[in-house]
């Protein structure tokens, strides 16, 4: 969808702003996380259960 919208005309200026602004959005919260809180990222879904005591 991102990219439909980032090959839109040129009068479609707002949409494509507000793409490049969820890109870098999304960039600079992966830097952070990659820089402040490097564990979560390094989890895949479904190791720990919620649900599952610790032994």
């Amino acid at each position: 969808m991102a990219l439909f919208v980032l090959v839109a005309p040129r009068e479609a200026l707002v949409s494509v702003v507000i793409v490049v602004g969820l890109l870098l959005a999304g960039g600079l919260y992966f830097l952070f996380m990659l820089k402040f809180d490097r564990e979560s990222l390094e989890a895949e879904p479904g190791d720990v259960s919620a649900f599952k005591q610790p032994s």
